[in-house]
């Protein structure tokens, strides 16, 4: 008897749940740009208020009713601190959207005795992404490997993307993105595997738009340039 009661219960819990993120998706999508979409809905640790994600890696917080929402950061409080829920989100959403890109896409400077691996947003004609590259023994003597992503910063097409898939599908991908943040010049070639607009994709979808943007294995966002010494420093803290 209890089994049946709680099996109705359960059943009951996903009906109402159901129902309310109908009612959601139908109130907020009336309020979204056009031809933007709802990928999911969540429940929110604050009762009576879901998760509406719609492309933007922050999402909204939305009654359940759907007629107030809000955007901006949800707090928890508890005995000894503030945690900032939504910072936390944000961060698995990046770790989830990272998951996306394969460790054999990237193009990897490893260290001998890696302590932290980051993943750096990369365009190979931006001034601070060369003094990051001129740098990169330096990160590695800290323990810090950089593995790159593309993110041709004056989008898919243009001739810093052609650049970066030429660098990507050459047969020394390392040495190749060497050259080109050095200024020189290389014969391009171009493979259908290329991941660079995939690349570009997801940075976009976290939210980044200049370069070096660096993501540590944590979901952290250090936009800009660090020094060797001022990244450690980030990433121990």
């Amino acid at each position: 008897m209890k089994y049946k009661l709680l099996m109705y219960s359960l059943i009951l819990f996903s009906l109402t749940t159901y129902s309310d993120e109908l009612l959601i998706k139908e109130k907020i999508s009336g309020i979204l740009p056009p031809g933007t979409q709802i990928e999911k809905i969540e429940e929110s640790s604050f009762p009576n208020i879901y998760k509406v994600y719609y492309g933007d890696i922050q999402p909204l917080y939305v009654s359940k009713s759907g007629k107030y929402f809000l955007y901006g950061d949800m707090f928890e409080i508890n005995s000894s601190e503030i945690i900032n829920l939504t910072a936390l989100d944000i961060k698995k959403q990046r770790i989830s959207l990272m998951k996306e890109i394969n460790k054999d896409e990237l193009i990897s400077f490893s260290s001998d005795d890696e302590t932290y691996s980051v993943t750096v947003f990369t365009d190979v004609d931006c001034g601070y992404c060369r003094k990051l590259h001129n740098e990169i023994k330096a990160y590695n003597k800290l323990g810090i490997s950089i593995n790159y992503a593309a993110f041709p910063r004056s989008g898919i097409g243009t001739e810093a993307f052609t650049k970066m898939v030429g660098a990507w599908c050459s047969t020394n991908p390392k040495q190749s993105i060497t050259y080109l943040k050095d200024g020189k010049k290389l014969e391009l070639n171009f493979c259908d595997s290329q991941p660079v607009s995939k690349h570009y994709a997801i940075g976009k979808k976290i939210g980044i738009t200049g370069t070096p943007a660096i993501i540590s294995s944590e979901g952290e966002l250090f936009p800009g340039y660090y020094s060797p010494q001022d990244l450690l420093d980030k990433l121990k803290s």
